[in-house]
């Protein structure tokens, strides 16, 4: 989880760690990972890693996530999420004939990566522009690539606490003929780090994010007469994350061990199964 501590000053004061970080996003650039959702903050360096269970769509899969953002002055950062899918389980259940059957999909590797860059002219707001590769072997979805530009927006409610919201576009590139339609998005957050100690390096985060995003025009297929193109697929729903972490005092700068659950899959009637369990560890570097 992002923190709300590592806004003042962006600048790494031990040049090892310096070093490490920049290491690790010239490694994970080419990799790949399910979108993140995380709350809306400037510029920081942080380095994260966890492990991920999921049921999506009566899919149980279990996966490792990382994720390295390193920012070279206050106002400009440069960011990479990715996770690797070790296994995926579909438990299939028919009531009347009494069918209880746990497949395996045989489903492991790499997921979509995303890159991007945040830049903030002012302290309270800036723009994020991000990249989303397609998956290895590990997904079947999302396997379109894809550019995002989002206004963010930042206030510091409190010296402990940041809230942000922003605005989200993403724009689809065509592939076998086949054109997924834009989407909007509007996120907001908030980051707490409740009973901190500075000196210590201690104290306990809380955060919460939610999004809401919808399809503005219907996917396209080009394989198709023109009359038979549309793909009636427009939708609205929302994804809802919650954090807490606890920041232990173990190395000369903050460190986190931190659980999250999130839900991925809700509709504006009703919900559909998408549930996300995450245990992780952070450093950050401010």
């Amino acid at each position: 989880m992002a923190t709300a501590t590592s806004t003042a000053s962006t600048s790494l004061r031990l040049p090892g760690l310096w070093c490490l970080a920049l290491s690790l996003l010239y490694l994970v650039v080419p990799a790949f990972a399910t979108e993140p959702l995380k709350p809306v903050l400037p510029p920081q360096n942080a380095i994260a890693v966890g492990g991920v269970g999921e049921l999506r769509d009566d899919i149980y899969s279990a996966d490792l996530k990382w994720s390295v953002e390193v920012a070279p002055c206050n106002c400009l950062s440069f960011y990479t999420d990715m996770s690797y899918r070790f296994v995926s389980y579909e438990w299939q259940t028919m009531l009347h004939d009494q069918i209880h059957e746990l497949v395996n999909l045989r489903v492991n590797g790499l997921n979509e990566s995303y890159v991007g860059m945040k830049f903030f002219p002012l302290d309270y707001f800036g723009l994020n522009v991000s990249w989303r590769f397609k998956p290895g072997d590990g997904s079947r979805v999302e396997r379109f690539e894809r550019l995002g530009i989002e206004p963010m927006g930042v206030y510091r409610f409190s010296p402990n606490m940041v809230v942000g919201l922003s605005g989200q576009y993403y724009s689809f590139i065509e592939d076998k003929n086949y054109q997924p339609g834009d989407e909007l998005g509007v996120k907001t957050s908030f980051v707490w780090n409740a009973f901190w100690d500075k000196r210590a390096r201690t104290g306990w985060q809380l955060g919460y994010v939610f999004l809401y995003r919808w399809r503005i025009q219907e996917s396209e297929n080009h394989n198709l007469a023109e009359d038979y193109q549309k793909m009636d697929d427009l939708y609205r729903g929302f994804r809802m994350r919650g954090d807490i972490a606890r920041y232990v005092g173990w190395f000369p700068f903050p460190f986190g061990i931190g659980l999250a659950y999130e839900m991925n899959r809700g509709n504006l009637f009703g919900f559909e199964t998408g549930h996300r369990v995450e245990l992780y560890l952070r450093a950050e570097f401010p």
